[in-house]
C-alpha cells in the first residue's frame, strides 16, 4: 500500500543550520515520495497539523465522510481534501479561487497509515518550543486521534453517468464520469433544508471524459474536471458573446486537465472558430477546427452543459443544492442563457397610434441664453446668512419655492432662503431624495418610500418596494395636465413601479425580462426604460403597458436624451464600439443610427443643440466629444479623448458646449464646427479645493461655474462678470430665479449670497 509521511520541519536552532532557514515552517504530506501539499507559513504549520488530526479522527470514527483543510501559501489559497472510501482515504490538493488548479486528485492511502503518520509527526514536533496555546491544541488533537476507534465502513457509492445535453444547432458538449451517490437515509438528511450554505469545491471535483460534437462529428478532449470545465466554458462563452456584440477581436483558450479548447473571433460581425485538442490529437500533432459557430450557439451549448453537470451533482447528493460554488455556476449559466436569448430575439415593435401620444408634446431640452445678465455690467454678491449642518447630504439639498430643503445624516430641515430661519425639522435617515409637486420623496436603502410635506415635514404616506442593488435610485416624476400624478421608480433589478403621489398606492408594476441597472426617462405620456439590456422600451404612463420597443445588438446604457421631437439613446459595451440612435419618441421608429469611434462616457447622456447631437467620449487619456448632424446622423467633427480631464461636467447652451473640468479649466466649443470659442484656467490653492460636483448652472443669462469658488460669466463670450465671495468649497451650488446663490460644502457648512442690484443705462 501507499507509504505516507507527515513532516513538520523544525526551526533551525544554531547558526550552522542557517542555510536551512528558508525551509523553516514547512508542512508536508508525502505520499509515495511525492509531496502532495503546498508550503504553508510558519504560523499555521503546527495549527494545521492539529486540524488534520481532528479531520482524520472524524473520518476514522465515521462521523464524517469528507473533510477539507485550508493551506495558505504566500498569495494563494490551497485546500487539502480528505474523503473516506472504505479503509482508505482519498487525498486531493487543489488551489481555490476564481481559477482553480487541481495538483493531486484522489490519491488513495490507507487511513490507518495516515493516522500513524500524523501521530508520529506530533510526537516529533519542532525543535524550538512553540507557543503554549499551540502545544495545548496539539496535545488535545493527539489525544482525540489516538483514542479514535476505527469504524468499519463500506466503500463510497458512485454511479457512472453520461452527461449528454441536447446540442444547440448541432453543437454541444458531452461527458461521462462517476458521481458520488448517497444512500436513502443520507440523501434524506442532505436534502433537509437548513440555513447553512457554504462553498465546497472539494465536493465538486469529479474527473471524467469530455467530448465536443459539431455537425454530426464528435471529437474527444480527454479527461478533465467537469465542474471546472463548465465554469470556464460559461466564462469563455460570455466573453465571446460580448466580443461579438462589440465587433471586437477575441482569442481565448481553455485548458483543464487534458482538455484544450480555443475560441477565435475576428473584428467585425463574423462567427466564431472553435478549435479543440486532446491527448490523441496532440500525439498526432493535429487539432480539430469547427468554423462558422455562432456566438449564441456556443453560449447555449455552454449553458446546457453547465445545467447538466449541476443536475448530475444534485441528483446523487441533494446537499450540493446549498453549495455556493455550484449556485454561482448555475446563476452565471442562467444569466448567459438570457443574454444568448436576447442576442437572437427580435421583438421590436412600433406604436401604431403615435398621434395619441404626440398630443402631449415634449419640451425643448436645449438651453437658450435669455435673461437680464445676457448683457450689462458686473454682478455683485452680498452674504446673507450661514448655517452649520453636521453630516450634510448634498444629494438631499434642494431649492423648493421660498424654502431650501437640506438633508443630513440624522434629520431634514427646511430653511427660509431669504432669512436663513429654520421653518421645520424632521428626524430622517440618509436616503435618495427627489422633489415632487406633492412633497419630498425619500427612497431608503431598505426599499421604504416616504413622502414628506414641504410645508411641515410630516410624512404624508409610506410605501415599501424592493430595494435597488445597482445603479442607485432612478425614476421620473409625472405631473402634467391630463396625466396621473406619479412617482415612477426602478424597483429591484427588473421592475418599474408607479406610485400615486396623492394616495400612496402602487398604480402599476411592469416586470422586465432581464435584470439590469435600469433608468427611466419621461417623454410626455411615455416612459423610456433602458439600462444593461438590448431593448429600449416605452411604457404608457397611465397603465405601464409597452407602447413600443426597439431591440438592438448592443445593450442600451440608459443614457437617453429627450428633446422636442426626438429621443437620442446610446448603446454599447464597456469595451468596444458604441452607437448613437435617433428615435421617434412617439412611434418608436428608428430614424438613424451612427457609429462611434471612441467609447462613450458612462453616465453622460447625449448633448443636444438645435442642429447637432454631441456624444461625450472618455478613456484613460481624458474626455473628448463627437458631433453628428441632428437631422441625418452624419459625423460633423470629433475631438479625441484628452481634450479635457476625465472628470468633466458638460452643458449645452444654444449652439455651444460648455465643459467644466476637475483640472480647473472651462472650455466652450462651437457645436456646429467644433472650434474652440474660449477657455478659462481658474486658479486654485490646493488639489483638495476641487468641488465634488462640477455642473455649471445657467440662470438669468449668466453661467455659474463651480471651481475653487463660484465664478460667474456670460456663456456667449466667456466674459467673467463676477464671483461669489465665499470661503467654502462649492461642492453643491443652487441658484434661484433672482440669481441668489446657495453654496454647500461637504464638511457641513452652508451659506447664502444675494445678488446685488443690476445697474442699467437709462436713456432720456
Amino acid at each position: 500500500m501507499s507509504a505516507i509521511h507527515v513532516v513538520v520541519r523544525p526551526c533551525p536552532s544554531s547558526a550552522a543550520a542557517a542555510p536551512l532557514a528558508p525551509l523553516h515552517g514547512l508542512f508536508d504530506v508525502i505520499v509515495d515520495g511525492v509531496n502532495v501539499t503546498a508550503r504553508v507559513g510558519e504560523a499555521q504549520a503546527l495549527t494545521l497539523l492539529g486540524e488534520l488530526a481532528h479531520a482524520v479522527a472524524s473520518l476514522t470514527t465515521g462521523r464524517r465522510d469528507r473533510a477539507t483543510l485550508q493551506l495558505y501559501a504566500a498569495d494563494e489559497a490551497w485546500e487539502l481534501g480528505l474523503e473516506a472510501d472504505g479503509a482508505d482515504a482519498l487525498v486531493t490538493v487543489y488551489r481555490s479561487g476564481p481559477s482553480p488548479e487541481v495538483a493531486v486528485f484522489e490519491r488513495r492511502v490507507r487511513l490507518a497509515e495516515l493516522r500513524a503518520a500524523i501521530l508520529n509527526a506530533i510526537d516529533d514536533g519542532p525543535g524550538d518550543a512553540p507557543p503554549r496555546s499551540v502545544t495545548r491544541a496539539l496535545a488535545v488533537a493527539r489525544g482525540v486521534l489516538a483514542t479514535a476507534e476505527a469504524c468499519p465502513r463500506a466503500a463510497r457509492a458512485v454511479a457512472e453517468l453520461a452527461i449528454a445535453p441536447r446540442a444547440s444547432r448541432g453543437f454541444g458538449f458531452s461527458a461521462r464520469a462517476s458521481f458520488r451517490q448517497l444512500g436513502r437515509e443520507a440523501r434524506r438528511e442532505a436534502g433537509d433544508t437548513g440555513g447553512l450554505e457554504r462553498a465546497d469545491l472539494h465536493g465538486l471535483l469529479v474527473e471524467g471524459s469530455l467530448a465536443v460534437t459539431a455537425r454530426g462529428r464528435t471529437a474527444s478532449l480527454g479527461r478533465a474536471q467537469l465542474f471546472l470545465v463548465a465554469e470556464q466554458l460559461v466564462t469563455l462563452a460570455d466573453e465571446a458573446l460580448d466580443a461579438w456584440q462589440g465587433a471586437r477581436p477575441l482569442f481565448r483558450r481553455l485548458e483543464v486537465g487534458e482538455a484544450r479548447l480555443a475560441v477565435r473571433h475576428g473584428a467585425g460581425d463574423g462567427p466564431l472558430t472553435v478549435s479543440i485538442g486532446g491527448p490523441a490529437l496532440h500525439a498526432r500533432g493535429e487539432a480539430v477546427n469547427f468554423p462558422e459557430v455562432a456566438p449564441a450557439t456556443l453560449a447555449q451549448a455552454a449553458v446546457r452543459f453547465a445545467r447538466a453537470v449541476a443536475d448530475a451533482f444534485t441528483a446523487g447528493d441533494p446537499g450540493q443544492g446549498r453549495n455556493l460554488r455550484l449556485a454561482a455556476l448555475t446563476a452565471s449559466a442562467e444569466a448567459l442563457a438570457s443574454r444568448a436569448e436576447d442576442a437572437e430575439r427580435d421583438d421590436s415593435c412600433e406604436n401604431p397610434d403615435p398621434e395619441s401620444y404626440r398630443s402631449f408634446g415634449l419640451p425643448r431640452r436645449a438651453t437658450e441664453v435669455m435673461g437680464p445678465w445676457e448683457h450689462g455690467g458686473k454682478m455683485r454678491f452680498q452674504p446673507r446668512w450661514a448655517a452649520t449642518v453636521p453630516g450634510i447630504d448634498l444629494r438631499a439639498t434642494f431649492l423648493c419655492g421660498e424654502m431650501l430643503v437640506v438633508g443630513s445624516a440624522r434629520e431634514t430641515a427646511s430653511i427660509h432662503r431669504a432669512t436663513g430661519v429654520v421653518a421645520w425639522r424632521a428626524p430622517t435617515a440618509r436616503a435618495a431624495c427627489v422633489v415632487t409637486p406633492s412633497g419630498l420623496a425619500r427612497i431608503h436603502p431598505d426599499g421604504r418610500v416616504m413622502l414628506h410635506e414641504l410645508d411641515s415635514g410630516e410624512v404624508r404616506f409610506s410605501v415599501r418596494v424592493t430595494p435597488r442593488a445597482a445603479g442607485g435610485a432612478s425614476g421620473a416624476v409625472v405631473q402634467a395636465p391630463g396625466l396621473p400624478k406619479l412617482l415612477v421608480l426602478a424597483e429591484g433589478d427588473r421592475k418599474i413601479t408607479a406610485i400615486d403621489l396623492v394616495s400612496g398606492d402602487v398604480r402599476w408594476r411592469h416586470a422586465l425580462r432581464r435584470p439590469g441597472a435600469y433608468r427611466v426617462r419621461r417623454a410626455g405620456k411615455l416612459l423610456l426604460v433602458a439600462g444593461g439590456d438590448t431593448a429600449l422600451s416605452a411604457l404608457d404612463v397611465a397603465t405601464g403597458e409597452v407602447v413600443w420597443r426597439v431591440r438592438e445588438r448592443l445593450p442600451f446604457s440608459g443614457d437617453t436624451t429627450v428633446d422636442h421631437d426626438g429621443a437620442f439613446a446610446l448603446a454599447g459595451t464597456a469595451r468596444g464600439r458604441a452607437r448613437l440612435l435617433h428615435l421617434d419618441p412617439f412611434s418608436g421608429k428608428l430614424r438613424y443610427s451612427a457609429e462611434l469611434d471612441e467609447r462613450a462616457a458612462p453616465g453622460q447622456a447625449p448633448l443636444v443643440t438645435p442642429e447637432v447631437v454631441v456624444v461625450v467620449t472618455r478613456d484613460r487619456r481624458g474626455a473628448g466629444a463627437a458631433a453628428f448632424s441632428r437631422k441625418t446622423g452624419a459625423p460633423l467633427w470629433q475631438h479625441a479623448p484628452g481634450l479635457t480631464a476625465p472628470t468633466t461636467a458638460w452643458l449645452s447652451v444654444d449652439d455651444a458646449l460648455i465643459a467644466n473640468s476637475s483640472a480647473g479649466t472651462l472650455v466652450c466649443i462651437d457645436a456646429n464646427t467644433g472650434t474652440l470659442r474660449y477657455n478659462h484656467v481658474f486658479p486654485r490653492n490646493v488639489e483638495a479645493d476641487q468641488p465634488r460636483r462640477l455642473e455649471p448652472v445657467l440662470r438669468g443669462g449668466a453661467l455659474f461655474v463651480p471651481q475653487h469658488q463660484v465664478h460667474v460669466m456670460r456663456p456667449r463670450d466667456g466674459e467673467v462678470i463676477g464671483a461669489v465671495p465665499s470661503d467654502l468649497i462649492p461642492d453643491l451650488v443652487r441658484v434661484d430665479e433672482r440669481c441668489d446663490v446657495y453654496v454647500a460644502e461637504e464638511s457641513g457648512h452652508l451659506a447664502a449670497f444675494g445678488a446685488g442690484a443690476r445697474l442699467a443705462l437709462v436713456k432720456g
